[in-house]
């Protein structure tokens, strides 16, 4: 957990659960989305970073993950970037940079859309470009139950974190998604995954952005893309998925720079 606890405030907007660190009124927020089966708490070292003396701070849980419950209404990640954009704007109409990871990317993707000029700069951490990167998000469709995805992926990820420290995180969170909601984003993003649209969607966005990645967890054929398209990058060796806290000091210290240097 972050070491100042006292200063994270908790709110709610429509079933959505936020862990918040407030800056300033007039400073711009910066919201972070976690990913695929994730929660709030791969973000936990931000409230220990520079960046919580300097902006409003909004860590989400989506529904279904964390101490958000299910919500049966917004069961499509379209639906929930149309949630959480109303949620952002009801908390404060400064700026607003967006910080989402993995497939959690393409609600950060779309939220741009949706704020336009408000957006102040987007963070893309190892998301969605090429179909090539749904290599967890599609694995419910892999299945005829979602208890039965649930029970073998759960297994899956504690292998890995028995060896593997980055996994240990995850898994903590994982116990806590709710089944039913890690089918409905593998449902819901399989049409914006397919054909790289979610990559070309994300070339065509206006706002000033980036895309972080490491090569460790990163498939060739969207490092390929990133070449391709000549995509702004942030490559940063010998880190996987998780930048947040397997790199948190150098990964938030470049969110900072970036920032500085608008």
């Amino acid at each position: 957990m972050p070491s100042d606890s006292n200063n994270l405030i908790p709110q709610t907007f429509k079933g959505l659960f936020f862990t918040t660190s407030l800056a300033n009124s007039l400073s711009s927020n910066i919201l972070f989305i976690h990913g695929f089966g994730d929660s709030g708490k791969a973000y936990n070292e931000v409230f220990d970073s520079k960046l919580a003396d300097l902006y409003n701070l909004y860590v989400v849980d989506m529904p279904g993950f964390g101490s958000s419950p299910h919500n049966l209404s917004v069961n499509t990640m379209k639906k929930q970037a149309n949630l959480l954009t109303a949620a952002i704007q009801s908390f404060s109409q400064q700026p607003i940079v967006i910080v989402a990871h993995s497939i959690g990317a393409l609600i950060g993707t779309w939220m741009c859309q949706l704020l336009g000029e408000q957006i102040k700069y987007y963070f893309n951490v190892e998301g969605n470009l090429t179909e090539a990167d749904s290599y967890f998000s599609s694995k419910p469709l892999q299945y005829d139950t979602p208890n039965a995805f649930f029970e073998d992926f759960s297994q899956e990820v504690f292998a890995k974190a028995i060896t593997e420290e980055r996994y240990r995180r995850y898994y903590a969170s994982l116990k806590w998604a709710t089944p039913q909601a890690m089918v409905d984003w593998a449902t819901s993003s399989q049409a914006f995954v397919k054909d790289n649209l979610c990559g070309k969607e994300f070339i065509q966005l206006d706002c000033a952005k980036v895309y972080i990645w490491g090569a460790q967890d990163t498939p060739m054929e969207t490092q390929d893309f990133i070449k391709q398209y000549q995509i702004p990058n942030k490559h940063f060796t010998g880190v996987g998925h998780w930048h947040m806290h397997e790199n948190a000091e150098m990964f938030y210290k470049y969110i900072q720079e970036r920032l500085e240097n608008l």
